[in-house]
């Protein structure tokens, strides 16, 4: 497996680096190729956070992106965490993408990547307004991210979602040609959002 680590706010000491690397390197034999990894280890500068340090890690497969962070008191559990999430997304993500040949589906479309570096301006709908004492403040967009939408079908977006590891996902449904976002629901089910005709 290849693993690249970045720090954000933490030293990666080689024993950090080599106790992630052997972590993910479960996840790599239900794979005869290697895989291309990145992982991203932060710690909150807040005190007020009290699962300050994170793992994010990030795995590339035949186009597909699966995904996992977790966030605990200390970065060895974080990495831990992380490592047994992302091994039961490539073990899941193998078993419906794989023929019992072991040979990889086929799939034109790639899935988009969503990266934290694709952070735009903060969209400020308070301007112009005071706030009295303090009690009007409100929420604001604070992240805004840009992705390619592919057109697919609705449980396809179900599998997207589920290997991103996210609440929901925007796509364009190939039967009607309109932008639908699934989501996960409450009672372990998808629900589906779809423009009014």
């Amino acid at each position: 497996m290849l693993v690249t680590v970045t720090g954000r706010n933490i030293e990666l000491t080689p024993a950090l680096k080599e106790y992630l690397t052997e972590k993910l390197q479960r996840a790599q034999k239900h794979f005869d190729h290697k895989l291309d990894c990145t992982a991203l280890l932060s710690v909150a500068k807040n005190p007020s956070i009290a699962k300050s340090q994170k793992a994010e890690i990030t795995i590339k497969v035949n186009g597909n992106v699966i995904r996992g962070e977790e966030a605990t008191e200390n970065m060895y559990a974080s990495i831990d965490l992380v490592a047994d999430k992302i091994e039961r997304q490539l073990r899941k993500y193998k078993t419906r993408h794989y023929t019992k040949t072991g040979k990889a589906k086929e799939y034109d479309d790639e899935s988009p990547e969503l990266s934290d570096d694709d952070d735009l301006e903060p969209i400020d709908f308070n301007v112009g307004k005071e706030p009295a004492n303090g009690a009007d403040v409100r929420p604001k967009i604070v992240r805004s991210k840009r992705f390619p939408l592919k057109p697919m079908m609705a449980d396809e977006a179900c599998k997207h979602m589920d290997l991103l590891g996210h609440d929901f996902f925007m796509f364009i449904n190939s039967e009607t040609n309109h932008v639908n976002t699934v989501y996960h629901r409450r009672d372990g089910n998808y629900g589906l959002i779809e423009p009014e005709a």
